[in-house]
């Protein structure tokens, strides 16, 4: 439908067709950062009807944060911003190509189309038969989430002025300097498939509060954190507090010999340390061989499917459903993400079969696992300790890196409060430790479980032309734990 104008024939757009994205600042006074479901599903169809490839679906992601960070007891930068990333996806194994922008007019829209369908062409994985995808039936229904929390992007006008004076002036006052992170973060999703017009969106919203207290000599720190979906069940305050108490217990740190020990992990040691585990249950790089669940390295490969491989008191699950952990019920190229349990009773039941592969070998398919939870048990942290004869508690890892996909191998350091374990007490703070272990070698030590909880990772800065995790990280909803023979491998300088 069009109407006539003095300038000729103008066609008739839309209200949800944005040809200019309104400032953040207004958008966040009005009360939606991001992008409704309608005006995602409008510009993916104008995006779709620019493309000349077939076989060819769009995912629209707009995502806003606003981004404190402290340092030196005072706010050393507020990085407020939003990012709308287009992306083409072409085949039952998804190629992808994706661009940038906060310019909507056609011009820019198709200049993005156009080097993405490029980039398509030239994938190794193109051919013509990418375009003709097989006759998939969707995993229906996707589960009902609630990602989306009104008290979170409420906090994103109002909660600054309130929570770091507060965070400042409570390690202040214990005479500590004081640094730390605040993010709040809304995201808004839609996926729109050109062959038979299914549409896929979501919503959420997420955040996270860090803060470390130094003490003036530089030789003690502490560290505390919180992480929800949900702004109103952060307890920030919680966080100083802890980050004061590991600050200022047991002393100046003095040096204790490496080597294999009990160790005390608490959540947000254990998350770091797991953080990598996901992309260990991919069923095609397990199948040839490259996980530490494949039964023998290539050529020969295959899994570990129905084996145990963990403690038998070891669960792992990811829902999309789940409060803390939960994730968009949907996965590229447009298949609805089920509810998984990995491994159960310490037995690996279940991989991660993407669509391609997983229609090739005649398995329901399923995205690796976006979040993942660890089932905990009764004891508590100070149960822990008062059964520990002597040991390490962990109160962090830090730098956390993967040597090695093959066994799950990561290194890392303590940080942020760090003790000797003697005789059922904490007794000393201890010198930072680099680490050298693997989830598949310490999930088999396991000599205590406690409740679950997620906890915060902390801030990760975007890096241009590089991979890896940005904030907000996937949750890891893990409990605290206590294991035995934890490889401390080495003395770090690290405070």
């Amino acid at each position: 439908m069009s109407t006539m104008s003095r300038l000729g024939t103008v066609t008739k757009r839309s209200p949800h067709d944005l040809r200019v994205l309104p400032p953040l600042a207004k958008r966040l006074a009005d009360g939606r950062p991001v992008m409704t479901r309608e005006q995602l599903i409008t510009l993916g169809q104008r995006v779709l009807r620019m493309s000349t490839l077939g076989g060819v679906d769009v995912k629209v992601t707009h995502t806003a944060r606003t981004i404190t960070r402290m340092a030196n007891d005072r706010v050393l930068t507020s990085d407020d911003g939003d990012t709308l990333q287009i992306g083409l996806t072409m085949g039952v194994y998804p190629t992808v190509a994706q661009f940038n922008t906060n310019q909507l007019d056609d011009t820019a829209l198709l200049a993005g189309v156009r080097q993405c369908e490029e980039l398509l062409r030239t994938s190794p994985w193109y051919s013509p038969e990418q375009w003709i995808k097989h006759e998939v039936k969707l995993q229906e229904p996707t589960v009902p989430v609630k990602l989306w929390h009104e008290s979170t992007i409420q906090a994103m006008t109002t909660t600054r002025d309130i929570v770091i004076p507060s965070i400042l002036g409570s390690v202040l006052g214990a005479r500590l300097h004081a640094a730390g992170f605040l993010g709040l973060m809304a995201r808004s999703e839609a996926l729109v498939l050109k062959d038979d017009g299914v549409l896929f969106s979501s919503d959420e919203t997420d955040s996270e509060v860090t803060v470390t207290a130094r003490s003036y000599d530089g030789k003690r720190s502490g560290w505390g954190g919180r992480a929800a979906r949900d702004w109103s069940t952060v307890d920030y305050m919680k966080a100083a507090t802890d980050a004061i108490t590991m600050a200022t217990l047991c002393g100046a740190p003095f040096a204790v010999e490496p080597g294999r020990r009990t160790a005390i992990l608490a959540p947000q040691a254990s998350i770091q340390i797991l953080q990598f585990l996901a992309d260990e249950f991919d069923a095609l790089n397990t199948d040839n061989g490259y996980t530490a669940l494949s039964k023998a390295p290539p050529p020969k490969g295959g899994n570990k499917l129905r084996q145990r491989i963990l403690d038998p008191r070891v669960n792992m699950s990811s829902d999309p459903a789940d409060p803390d952990g939960g994730y968009r019920p949907y996965f590229d190229p447009g298949c609805a993400t089920p509810a998984m349990t990995w491994v159960k009773d310490g037995v690996l039941v279940n991989m991660a079969y993407d669509q391609g592969y997983g229609l090739d070998r005649g398995k329901p398919y399923a995205e690796r696992p976006y979040s993942l939870r660890l089932n905990g048990g009764p004891t508590t942290v100070e149960e822990m300790i008062a059964s520990c004869k002597e040991g390490i508690y962990v109160n962090r890892f830090s730098d956390v890196h993967l040597l090695d996909l093959h066994s799950g191998m990561t290194t890392g350091v303590t940080r942020d409060g760090c003790f000797l374990v003697k005789d059922g007490k904490l007794t000393k703070a201890v010198k930072n430790f680099r680490f050298l272990e693997s989830p598949f070698f310490f999930l088999n030590k396991i000599v205590a479980l406690g409740v679950p909880t997620r906890a915060a990772f902390g801030y990760t800065p975007p890096t241009p032309g590089h991979g890896g995790f940005v904030w907000p990280r996937p949750p890891i909803i893990a409990p605290p734990m206590m294991v035995e023979d934890f490889n401390f491998s080495a003395l770090a300088d690290f405070v």
